[in-house]
């Protein structure tokens, strides 16, 4: 038997009912109040078929576990998107269709076995796809030893993502009735197809300039204001430092209510001489932290030239090492770095640091990225200037650090690779973004045959790639100055990018890290979207995992600036253990 003739048979029983299952919906259609409302939530045949498949990639596996909730959200965004590109789609093909076979119309028979037989394709590929999703789910959360979902959440996820599309679809069909409204009326005095698509342009104009000129402002403005206000806040249990050394301390020309809440938070948990003595046995220092908030100067160079002033006052360009930090985009400076680098060098160290923004990187880089980029050239041209005038024997080892958005301030400081090696004695960049300017330059001329996501370049003499503990590195023939990229494999602040809507990075391609699974696929639009609501959650994983360093920091700083005396494997063991960059204290309510 043929393959057709067997297709014709098992859909035979289907096609015997759908004339039936026809007059039903006549019937319906013909009630007062039923008949409209089923008319303006009739779905669109290829937004269907497109957002079907949006809703089953959604479900694939991403670098990271969800909640069920969130992966609600995910799909049912997901699904929207992929239904408005194929209504958009449809609408073309349709156009082309009528042109050309506009004495071949499709009949309601064929309309109806399309209907029909996309429904028990899209109902098996969705349950198929809900199912894989579990198995997925729990393969994901074994590589991060977190716990997985109940059945129940992805009969959740269903009807969540269903509601979340539902109210997509509705605002929608709000604007196409408010655009056909507009038309009726531009009819009268124009012709259809000019009144169809001017009433469809000025919707759509109305819509975007509610957003930038309206929405998009407020909302900043909101956020700011917000923020500003969590900026001035204390959490409890911080009180001013005691010790000279650090900001807002005694003889600080900063107040304490001027550092802003990272700040306070940053000044008032770093260890004091005291603590590293009873760790390491042996005479410390008090670490010297400065930092300065944006209540203190105007501008970035009015916070540089303060810290430098700061810094000095403190004993700053005294210590063995001086680490300059470019701040997140609230003014987060990561306690696990600071920490392992004062415990290793038994506090003989400086960190300096400055607040640019109230606002989280993710919004900083919406409102104004290039603010970073200014704080980073600033911060570090004012300690370099100041460093230079030290007799060269004396001079504190300078070494530049930043993680995330604040990575990319850090590294703007510099024109390339051959001026930061003239100018530093190290670089530590933790879980920087795809669009770091020297990580992209570097990884662009990586040496052939090495993997995008840890590339080589020039056989690892100065610059080296490093995957946390899951992917151990020797550090033979790298020379000083050394410049270290510290990026997990499954963080997708070091991996998302623009790009993943329309093309597949080599990343993808290659091998899979130790905690990415293998079925990580790339799907247009989709990729794009999983990693951007991965971001979101990433400095939640277990330490070791996407955007959570932690313990790691302390073999990073090894590599870059090893102090002058031998740590016991036992105490380092415990120096990871102790530096934690985000507490995990009840990893439960995540899951």
């Amino acid at each position: 038997m043929s393959m057709m003739a067997t297709l014709a048979e098992r859909t035979a029983p289907i096609r015997r009912r759908l004339p039936a299952v026809q007059q039903t919906l006549d019937a319906v259609r013909r009630v007062p109040v039923l008949g409209p409302v089923i008319s303006w939530l009739r779905l669109d045949f290829a937004g269907s078929v497109v957002g079907t498949f949006f809703f089953c990639w959604s479900l694939t596996p991403s670098l990271l576990p969800r909640t069920w909730y969130y992966q609600a959200l995910v799909t049912g965004v997901t699904a929207a998107i992929g239904y408005a590109v194929g209504v958009v789609f449809g609408t073309l093909i349709r156009f082309v269709y009528r042109r050309v076979r506009k004495d071949h119309p499709l009949s309601r028979r064929t309309v109806r076995i399309a209907w029909a037989s996309f429904g028990v394709v899209g109902t098996g590929a969705a349950t198929w796809y809900l199912f894989g999703s579990a198995r997925w789910q729990s393969d994901l959360r074994e590589l991060m030893d977190v716990d997985s979902p109940r059945l129940i959440h992805y009969v959740l996820i269903l009807l969540i993502s269903f509601v979340i599309f539902a109210g997509f679809l509705a605002v929608a069909r709000l604007l196409r009735g408010i655009s056909r409204w507009l038309g009726r009326h531009l009819a009268r005095w124009v012709p259809i197809p000019v009144a169809v698509v001017t009433s469809g342009l000025m919707v759509a104009a109305i819509v975007i300039w509610s957003w930038t000129g309206l929405f998009y402002p407020w909302l900043l403005g909101a956020a700011n204001n917000a923020f500003a206000a969590i900026n001035q806040e204390t959490v409890a249990g911080e009180s001013p430092p005691t010790i000279t050394t650090h900001a807002g301390g005694p003889g600080s020309l900063v107040t304490w209510d001027s550092l802003g809440r990272k700040g306070r938070e940053f000044i008032s948990d770093g260890p004091t001489a005291v603590d590293i003595e009873a760790f390491s046995g042996r005479p410390a220092l008090d670490p010297v932290r400065t930092y300065v908030g944006m209540d203190s100067a105007e501008t970035s160079a009015g916070l540089a030239s303060l810290a430098v002033r700061e810094l000095e006052r403190a004993g700053g360009f005294q210590r063995e090492v001086l680490v300059v930090v470019t701040a997140t985009g609230t003014g987060w400076v990561d306690e696990a770095a600071a920490d392992a680098i004062e415990y290793l060098h038994n506090g003989d160290t400086a960190i300096v640091s400055i607040q640019y923004s109230y606002l989280p990187s993710w919004l900083s880089f919406l409102a104004d990225h290039e603010q970073v980029d200014i704080a980073g050239q600033e911060l570090f041209d004012a300690v370099y200037q100041r460093w230079l005038r030290l007799p060269e024997d004396s001079r504190p080892q300078l070494v530049v650090y930043g993680e995330s958005f604040g990575a990319v301030g850090s590294a703007a400081a510099f024109d390339d690779l051959d001026d930061l090696v003239s100018k530093v004695d190290g670089a530590l960049w933790v879980g920087p973004p795809e669009w770091h300017p020297m990580r992209q330059e570097l990884t662009a001329n990586r040496d052939p045959g090495t993997p995008e996501r840890l590339p080589v370049y020039q056989g690892g003499e100065t610059v080296r790639f490093w995957g946390g503990w899951q992917e151990p590195m020797d550090v033979e023939g790298w020379r000083q100055p050394r410049v270290l990229f510290l990026q997990h494999a499954s963080d997708p602040v070091s991996f998302w990018s623009p790009e993943l809507i329309w093309s597949q990075p080599d990343w993808m391609r290659e091998p899979p890290g130790p905690d990415v699974l293998p079925d990580l696929n790339w799907y247009p639009f989709v990729t794009f979207w999983q990693l951007t609501a991965d971001m979101a959650v990433s400095a939640l994983m277990p330490e070791g995992h996407a955007h959570n360093y932690g313990g790691e920091l302390v073999d990073a700083w090894l590599m870059v600036a090893p102090p002058d005396h031998d740590w016991r494997a036992e105490k380092l063991e415990e120096l990871r253990e102790m530096v934690q960059s985000f507490d995990h204290e009840d990893d439960s309510r995540l899951w």
